[in-house]
């Protein structure tokens, strides 16, 4: 398991920032995990779909807090 950091973050749009960047690597994993199971035949096309939304919505978050700094 991955060691968390400790970060001190000047202000709440740092955090945000760094939660948003984290969650978009996440939603990346999940989905290039889901591609392959899906090319394995061990879940669904709609599944993969999903997670293709979910990095979609991930990547606006990160759009938008950069551009809230």
């Amino acid at each position: 398991m991955e060691h968390e950091k400790i970060l001190v973050h000047e202000t709440t749009l740092e955090h945000a920032l760094d939660v948003a960047i984290a969650n978009q690597k996440e939603a990346q994993r999940l989905l290039d995990g889901a591609k392959a199971a899906f090319a394995a035949g061990d879940i669904s096309e709609e599944r993969v779909l999903q997670l293709e939304s979910l990095l979609a919505v991930a990547a606006e978050d990160v759009k938008r807090v950069t551009k809230e700094q």
